[in-house]
């Protein structure tokens, strides 16, 4: 029996769960002070322009040229950010940062299911997608509304720019930071660090899935998506939870991500007439149909980690 099965100590909760708001903390710093500035520094021998032309490139990156260059450095920088600040806190107090997360795969076809799962997903998800982002909030809620639908269009202006790629290099780059670099690092600090603190800190699974799912969700700042992308946190979490793996969620995030960036890429380059970052969902038929197929792969996937 474990020890969450047998009751855990208050002091234990209580550390897990404090340990759990202090990393959150240092990442929400990381990410959103830290990470920036790496980038911003990073980038600096491969621009000739002064700081003052930078800061009017990041405040405008449309109308300069070295404005999606700056920009792939910030968003790399403040996933690296993410990271840096909860893994040093974690090296200096437990002397290793990635102690609790189980990195051995021990069964390929858990990794190959995740994926066939998360784009499966992406098709079921594309109903919340539509209703989200229709979206209407009370009329005394008219104020916040109008902010976050600024902030939803700020969002989406800035990923069809950084998303309109001149050429496979283009591409390259913007697969590194946008797919592979935030797989990995929101992975390892909303289920590997939150769920699995919050897990030990209340011995409840779901509650510990479900926080970190939203919280994954808020800090992207898009309340327009919120609905969806904290179902896909939640996806995350409980593949995670099954697996007791953590290279699956990671390889699932990655799939998430890379699959739209490619889908995006064919559609500029005109090999393919499917528009993914249209919001309209398909047909009811069609989204029933990726939920009989998700259930099935979920189904199958708990049960080849039930042995």
């Amino acid at each position: 029996m474990t020890d969450l099965e047998n009751g855990i100590s208050d002091s234990n909760a209580s550390h897990s769960i404090t340990s759990a708001f202090i990393l959150l903390i240092l990442s929400i710093i990381g990410f959103t002070i830290l990470g920036p500035l790496i980038g911003l520094v990073i980038s600096l021998p491969f621009t000739d322009a002064s700081i003052l032309e930078l800061q009017n490139s990041i405040s405008n990156p449309a109308n300069s040229p070295d404005g999606k260059v700056l920009l792939y450095f910030l968003q790399g920088g403040a996933t690296i950010g993410m990271i840096l600040l909860p893994a040093i806190y974690l090296k200096l107090r437990e002397s290793d940062f990635m102690r609790g997360l189980n990195t051995r795969v021990s069964d390929p076809r858990g990794i190959f299911l995740s994926i066939f799962i998360t784009i499966s997903f992406m098709g079921v998800n594309s109903f919340f997608i539509e209703w989200n982002s229709e979206l209407s909030f009370p009329s005394w809620m008219q104020g916040f509304e109008n902010w976050a639908r600024s902030l939803e269009d700020q969002a989406m202006e800035m990923t069809i720019f950084l998303t309109n790629f001149s050429s496979f290099g283009d591409f390259a780059i913007a697969f590194i930071i946008i797919a592979v670099f935030p797989a990995f690092a929101e992975e390892y600090v909303f289920r590997g660090l939150l769920q699995n603190r919050i897990y030990q800190g209340t011995g409840k699974i779901h509650l510990a899935i479900w926080v970190s799912a939203i919280l994954f969700s808020c800090i992207h700042m898009q309340f327009f998506g919120f609905i969806p992308r904290m179902l896909l946190g939640a996806m995350f979490g409980y593949l995670y939870f099954w697996s007791g793996n953590f290279w699956v969620p990671v390889v699932a995030h990655f799939t998430n991500n890379g699959f739209t960036l490619i889908m995006i890429y064919l559609a500029n380059s005109g090999a393919i007439d499917y528009d993914i970052q249209n919001t309209e969902s398909p047909t009811l038929a069609s989204v029933g149909i990726f939920t009989i197929i998700t259930v099935g792969l979920v189904y199958y996937f708990r049960k080849l980690h039930s042995n």
